[in-house]
């Protein structure tokens, strides 16, 4: 119920709306008692919202608190300001203060309001009429990608990303082909001269690719020699960065990508259209999870729930219960019956990471519900049945871990239908470009800034390098490396690889040490911070000390960065060029305060 001391044109109002609506990139939609209202948004830092007028966007509702929430329409997140009837984001109520990335066209509850960021009309008007019918997507197309994964896992519905690339001295010519024969709902964004990458919403592989053909062939029909790959959703990838590096490997290898990753996703699609139980096995950072994912998105389940576990993250004592539930006075504190994640996966996928770290007992258990398809929660009399699909993940050898008597051997059988490995990064030398590259486009994309480029010799690092931590270790080293290369191109010394000698298992022969001096010289306005030197060659034992130096450099940069900015976070992100949640992660890595706005 809305207060009386308002009309309803007067419900809600912005600061941040002093522009017409057309003049925004973003629109706040706000729906409460029957009327929606829209509001502009022409700022680019965080904006309150609440009952308060003295909110940038004032809600007057009696369900929403003076000061509800922070809404960050530049980096699309929101957080909860300690409110009394809470911040929901997908059904779940954030805990004040944590922060939640938002996708445009999702709702967001604020108490009984609802607000969606949106893009107007009328500036998606000027965007198609800019182009010619199709959409031009000016920041990175990977950070569209991710709102189109998040928007695809949602309703199932399929799209397709395509890259094609063309003699970089007609790069206008192609631009025109292409434009002229996109439809209106398809993306086009320009990378860089000559490289062009779309989004075909709603297309998935089979009907992307007579499309592909039509769109090579016209541009070789203007002279244009053409080359082009395509990545579906979910068939190639589910996320923004596994769908843009498999559609430049396969433009790299004319339509050919990686024999053995094809091999794993082949497998996967094969066997998401079944129910038996699947296996992942692989280094840590491989992307188990991901491809575990990826089967439940292929499979006739993928509108049902999908539930993840980490057996190794939960003890055993607590693990029981998440994963079996208990009746009320199973056990001290039990007041309530409470259902397990098994239940709450019913009809669906549940996905049980590190499976080789649960315990024998719990095993047992596990192997009965298997066998039986039934669930009896603990304390519980009566067993109920199940249909749920399982899938697991280790980086363990099972077999050696049944040899050493750790794990069930009926149990491996049960969950192990079907084995699928995944090759580690090293052996996947095809993709770690991509990779890297579609990292870096994404961590500077979200700030609103191009991808930036990477030297030659930053190339020859992350390809000689063994990577042991696998994608989890290269995403971690080119966030870092954006951080540090500011508005420059991504060099050696801000990826803070340790050298080949000394990082793990390798397949190939590294480069040569570095003879020559290191030298990682601060932001200018500084004088009072020597620069980091490294004088003598970088062998193994040196690995730590350029680390240090690294680490010694981004802390430095950060702590610039948010002094010139007054505290503001969103500000310095948008100076170091990366999204405001790796700046957040960045500070809390290194235990800094968080200065006060000025």
């Amino acid at each position: 119920m809305k207060s009386p001391s308002r009309s309803d044109d007067e419900i809600t109002s912005t600061a941040a709306a002093a522009a017409p609506a057309g003049d925004a990139t973003l629109a706040l939609l706000v729906a409460c008692d029957g009327r929606v209202v829209m509001h502009a948004l022409t700022a680019d830092e965080p904006l309150t919202i609440g009952r308060s007028s003295r909110c940038d966007i004032v809600i007057d509702h009696a369900s929403v608190s003076r000061h509800h929430a922070t809404l960050d329409p530049l980096a699309h997140t929101i957080s909860d300001a300690g409110s009394r009837n809470g911040t929901r984001v997908r059904g779940e109520r954030l805990a004040p203060g944590e922060l939640a990335a938002i996708e445009l066209g999702e709702p967001v509850e604020l108490g009984d309001v609802a607000i969606t960021l949106h893009v107007p009309a009328a500036t998606a008007a000027a965007r198609s009429s800019a182009s010619g019918g199709c959409a031009i997507e000016h920041r990175p197309l990977e950070v569209r990608l991710v709102e189109e994964c998040a928007r695809s896992a949602r309703s199932g519905a399929p799209f397709t990303h395509v890259r094609i690339h063309v003699p970089a001295a007609r790069t206008d010519e192609a631009r025109d082909v292409l434009v002229d024969a996109l439809r209106t709902s398809d993306v086009l964004s320009e990378p860089a001269p000559g490289e062009y990458q779309l989004l075909l919403p709603d297309l998935d592989a089979e009907r992307a690719a007579p499309v592909q053909r039509r769109l090579v062939q016209r541009l070789e029909a203007a002279g244009l020699t053409a080359a082009a790959g395509v990545a579906a959703y979910p068939t190639d990838g589910i996320t923004a960065v596994q769908l843009a590096a498999r559609a430049a490997e396969r433009v790299r290898a004319r339509g050919r990508g990686d024999a053995a990753m094809d091999a794993v996703r082949t497998l996967t699609a094969q066997v998401a259209a079944g129910d038996v139980s699947v296996l992942f096995t692989g280094e840590t950072g491989v992307g188990k999870e991901l491809f575990a994912e990826q089967l439940h998105r292929l499979s006739p389940r993928r509108r049902r729930p999908f539930i993840k576990l980490n057996c190794a993250a939960i003890p055993e004592a607590l693990l029981e219960s998440e994963l079996f539930g208990h009746a009320r006075g199973a056990f001290t504190g039990a007041e309530q019956a409470r259902g397990g994640l098994i239940e709450a996966a019913d009809g669906g996928t549940l996905f049980l990471d590190e499976i080789g770290e649960m315990a024998l007992r719990l095993q047992a258990t596990l192997l009965r519900v298997l066998e039986e398809r039934t669930l009896r929660p603990v304390g519980a009399t009566e067993a109920r049945p199940i249909d749920v699909r399982f899938v697991c993940a280790t980086n363990r050898s099972l077999p050696a871990e049944i040899e050493a008597g750790r794990f069930r051997q009926d149990l491996y059988y049960r969950i192990s239908a079907v084995a699928i490995a995944i090759p580690p990064l090293r052996a996947r030398a095809g993709e770690i470009d991509h990779l890297a590259r579609s990292f870096a486009a994404l961590a500077r994309g979200r700030a609103g800034r191009a991808a930036p480029e990477f030297t030659d010799d930053a190339l020859a690092a992350i390809r000689a390098h063994a990577w042991p931590g696998n994608i989890r270790e290269l995403r971690n080293a080119v966030e870092r490396a954006v951080l540090l290369a500011g508005d420059g191109a991504i060099a050696p010394r801000h990826l803070g690889l340790a050298p080949a000698e000394d990082s793990g298992e390798r397949e190939f022969d590294g480069p040569e040490p570095a003879t020559q001096p290191i030298s990682v010289p601060l932001p200018p306005g500084r004088p009072s911070s020597p620069d980091v030197t490294l004088e003598r060659p970088l062998g193994a034992r040196d690995s730590q000390r350029l680390h240090d130096a690294v680490a010694m450099l981004e802390r430095a940069r950060i702590i610039e960065a948010l002094e010139q900015c007054g505290g503001n976070q969103t500000r310095a992100a948008k100076m170091l060029g990366v999204a405001r949640n790796t700046l957040i992660a960045r500070i809390e890595q290194y235990g800094l305060r968080r200065p006060r706005k000025d």
